[in-house]
């Protein structure tokens, strides 16, 4: 199985995260590398 990444630098409200799974994005975790910044990564099985 080969998986497709997606790095999402911008805050997210949960409208922008039900699209995100709706296209088949599962996220994986949320780092926070300074004060009141957000990275959220997500993937999915990569599309023939």
């Amino acid at each position: 199985m080969k998986w497709e990444y997606l790095v999402v630098e911008t805050a997210l409200d949960s409208v922008a995260l039900r699209e995100l799974g709706a296209e088949g994005w599962e996220l994986v975790t949320v780092v926070s590398p300074a004060h009141f910044v957000l990275h959220y990564f997500f993937k999915r099985e990569a599309r023939a």
